[in-house]
């Protein structure tokens, strides 16, 4: 299996019919093919696979100019450039296999590292996020807790090794492994990927065609110094060029994990390959120093979202279990200006002039807050950004209109527990009682209702939109009257469904809570950092 030139990769073509590709088909006929038809972390693992072939292929862009050309000159450089490392993509090579140790080894008392010794050896669901392994449930996998293993077809394995090595999440423990005749004895816990970690949202531009994608996607060396500055040595080199051939191999290892172009393939856990495709023997990591982590030990990815948290200090976006992304556009959407923004969309924004509507694809795995190695979701959104959202002025409007629209949901939550307090005398006490745990008490108590409420405002949607590109005209008032109307009606119809009306105890309930709703008094609304929203 040579992960350049056989068809590995899932596509959809310009006919709408679904394929796999090779990576050099991509790079090379990527106009052939409309987009990827992957989940939404392989989605990120693929195109960080696509560019960083891109960077090495030609050696750039530098500037401006050199990405204006990048579109005659990448297809013929790429298919140069695989065919000159095609060696280095061979999934099973016997000296170098991709992304893997050929000479990792179990510690056993045979020292001869016979493939066929099922000692240290994992199954090969400790790869694929989606399979039940680790944290993730067996409900929809119950094949996981048989006694045979699952053989894998090769290119299944290969798009789950390159996703794990992106998304791997920190925790469990690493055994301790010969690499040759290293002994790797008892090594520290292994660390996460360099796309692990927060929930982080990862934002791609969507152009006319997966390799026009790609191009949108390619920043040039100069609106890279936005996020590594004025030093030397942050381009690096792929991980291919420069394999890291021993646990002593320092600059390896730095090449790899601290540069830009080394850390979009990277190999975060060291591990071998069985060729029955059903096991993996898995060692020690490399750190992979992100932003996200708690010292912020490197500069921000640059398809993060960079934002100011609550005490002005900044942090990546990330997502939410129970909020859209379409809620996060104002923030997604800044286009940096300088290297002093503190606030900035991805990088990749530069490359599309602010004056112009543009798509983008906004993608997470979304992990449990309070233990990173659970993962919850898989989350992807499309969107079409108008070009007035792009503006200063645009975006003002926009996140003040989602303000308005979460007021609502806050004041829908104030209704629910108004009805709830008349209907239950025992509530005041449990709430109480609750003690830190109130928010996540009264988040379950206005589920039914904000859930509603969220979904039925994410369909209407396009009422915002419409409003935004109003803006600066005589239909700007009307549009927004028409949107802020929706919000109201939408709040009441979630009010009625999520509480009832059955009995006069019921009624007069649902009286009290119907005054807190349709009150234009906000002055006495509850704090809406006090509870946790529960919606789409």
């Amino acid at each position: 299996m040579n992960v350049a030139f056989d068809p590995w990769i899932p596509v959809v073509n310009n006919a709408g019919m679904r394929e796999s590709a090779s990576l050099v088909k991509v790079l090379t006929e990527g106009e052939r093919f409309a987009d990827l038809a992957v989940r939404p972390h392989e989605r990120v693992s693929l195109m960080r696979l696509f560019l960083c072939v891109a960077y090495a292929s030609l050696n750039g862009p530098k500037d401006y100019y050199e990405w204006c050309e990048v579109p005659k000159k990448l297809p013929g450089a790429a298919g140069t450039y695989l065919t000159q490392w095609k060696d280095s993509f061979e999934l099973f090579h016997k000296k170098n296999p991709w992304l893997q140790v050929a000479a990792l080894k179990p510690v056993s008392s045979d020292q001869n590292g016979d493939l066929n010794d099922e000692k240290g050896w994992s199954s090969l669901n400790k790869l694929c996020f989606t399979r039940a392994s680790g944290n993730n449930s067996t409900l929809l996998d119950h094949e996981s807790n048989g006694g045979n293993a699952t053989e894998y077809s090769a290119d299944e394995i290969v798009l789950n090794l390159l996703t794990f090595q992106n998304f791997f999440v920190a925790g469990g423990k690493a055994s301790s492994r010969l690499w040759g005749a290293v002994e790797m004895k008892n090594p520290p816990n292994p660390k996460g990927g360099p796309c692990a970690g927060k929930s982080i949202l990862f934002t791609f531009l969507r152009g006319g065609n997966l390799l026009e994608s790609i191009i949108l996607n390619l920043n040039t060396y100069e609106d890279l110094k936005f996020i590594y500055g004025a030093s030397e040595g942050w381009m690096g080199k792929p991980l291919w060029e420069m394999p890291i051939n021993s646990p002593s191999n320092y600059e390896a290892i730095a090449n790899a994990t601290r540069t830009h172009v080394g850390r979009l393939v990277p190999q975060t856990r060291i591990l071998l390959l069985n060729k029955d495709r059903k096991r993996v023997l898995l060692g020690a990591g490399f750190l992979y120093p992100k932003f996200q982590d708690d010292k912020h030990t490197f500069q921000p990815d640059v398809f993060a979202t960079t934002v100011l948290n609550i005490n002005g200090e900044r942090e990546l976006l990330s997502a939410r279990p129970n909020s859209s992304f379409w809620r996060e556009l104002h923030s997604l959407t800044v286009r940096r200006k300088n290297a002093s923004d503190s606030c900035r969309g991805p990088l990749c924004l530069i490359n599309t002039p602010e004056t112009y509507a543009c798509d983008i694809i906004v993608n997470a795995m979304v992990t449990n807050p309070k233990q990173a190695a659970e993962i919850i979701d898989f989350v992807e959104s499309v969107f079409h950004i108008p070009a007035y959202l792009r503006t200063p002025e645009g975006n003002a409007v926009y996140e003040s209109e989602v303000k308005y629209s979460e007021s609502f949901a806050n004041r829908l939550g104030w209704a629910v527990e108004t009805y709830r307090k008349e209907i239950d005398g025992g509530w005041e006490r449990r709430l109480k009682g609750a003690g830190p745990s109130k928010g996540e008490l009264k988040a379950k108590l206005h589920a039914l209702a904000t859930a509603h409420y969220w979904t039925a405002v994410e369909k209407a949607l396009p009422l915002l939109m419409t409003h935004i590109e109003a803006i600066d005209t005589d239909d700007a008032i009307p549009t927004r009257e028409v949107w802020r109307k929706m919000l109201f009606a939408t709040a009441c119809d979630a009010y009625r469904l999520s509480c009832g009306q059955g009995t006069p105890r019921q009624m007069r309930a649902f009286a009290k809570g119907w005054q807190k709703l349709t009150s234009r008094n906000a002055e006495s609304e509850p704090n809406i950092l006090e509870t946790k929203e529960e919606g789409v």
